[in-house]
């Protein structure tokens, strides 16, 4: 049996469309009233912008810092009137951090991004025990909350010019992010350690399959390393055939072949099933046996080890 990689079919669920019907009122006829227009039809009530995100399950022990840093990475992070980020942390009744946050970003394209790209994943791949973040679209309750469109009103004239300032300098960072792409891309990009090299896959296999063949591994491990290698040269491909999720590794010689292959894969299909690719962080700790292992992997990582001393 050969696995291939291919792109999601388009679904009914992918197609939706959503049309907001706009009820025009006129005044009823009167002799007594001459030369009345009729509303302008073409003129649409001025939707409100939804820039906010709701994020929950985050790590207890994570601060403001922390979840700006991971964030700001799908885009900029909108700014109150005093000049701090629009990151609101919410906390229990003891005032403890509840794992819950409200993200508002300066432009609504960055929450169908940040929910895109984090929505059901772990916020440190390093430490797996808290569970996957959930991150979905904010309601529009969160006005209720002391930010800055609500107390707007309330603003002196020296927090105005403040405020003006403030989304100045957005536009600014708005442009260069726009303007200098390449840039962006290298100044948001992962921190490059040593394991930056080694793709996770998720969801590459079933343990059912896996029982039902015996060559099923080593026919999973060849179609990905086939995969891979058209994006570099690839270096190892480990299965780990304990792992319920089923997880597989591919490292890269090169860190740039690692990110076109999760770039390029995330997403897409592969036996049926849909991929989710991410860069190790840290050194891969996932369940298997010596049938899911290539020879030079334990050598490798010796080798890299040692690199990671010498730096």
């Amino acid at each position: 049996m050969t696995h291939e990689i291919v792109d999601n079919p388009l679904t009914e669920a992918d197609i939706v469309t959503s049309e907001t019907p706009m009820n025009v009122q006129t005044d009823p006829p009167s002799k007594k009233r001459k030369n009345v227009q009729a509303p302008d039809a073409s003129k649409k009530p001025k939707v409100q912008e939804n820039r906010a995100i709701y994020v929950s399950n985050l790590p207890r022990d994570t601060n403001e810092t922390e979840i700006e840093d991971e964030f700001k990475k799908y885009g900029i992070i909108d700014q109150g009137a005093d000049g701090n980020k629009r990151i609101k942390m919410y906390k229990d009744e003891e005032g403890n951090f509840n794992g819950e946050c409200l993200i508002v970003y300066f432009k609504k394209d960055s929450v169908e991004l940040a929910i895109r790209m984090m929505d059901d994943y772990y916020f440190r791949i390093e430490d797996q025990s808290q569970g996957k973040i959930k991150v979905k679209e904010a309601d529009f309750s969160y006005k209720k909350h002391k930010d800055g469109d609500e107390i707007a009103s309330k603003l002196t004239r020296k927090d105005k010019k403040a405020s003006e300032r403030n989304r100045a300098e957005l536009n600014r960072k708005l442009a260069e992010w726009s303007d200098n792409e390449e840039e962006v891309a290298e100044t948001f990009a992962p921190k490059k350690n040593k394991w930056a090299k080694v793709c996770i896959l998720r969801y590459a296999f079933t343990l059912a399959e896996l029982e039902e063949d015996d060559a099923a591994i080593l026919e999973i491990k060849e179609d990905m390393r086939e995969e891979a290698e058209t994006f570099g040269e690839v270096t190892n491909v480990t299965l780990f055939d304990k792992e319920q999720d089923g997880i597989m590794t591919v490292r890269f010689k090169e860190f740039e072949g690692a990110e076109k292959f999760k770039d390029a894969i995330h997403g897409r299909h592969f036996g049926g099933r849909k991929l989710e690719v991410i860069l190790a962080e840290d050194k891969p700790r996932f369940k298997k046996s010596a049938k899911g292992e290539e020879p030079d992997s334990d050598e490798e990582e010796r080798n890299l080890d040692r690199l990671a001393r010498q730096q």
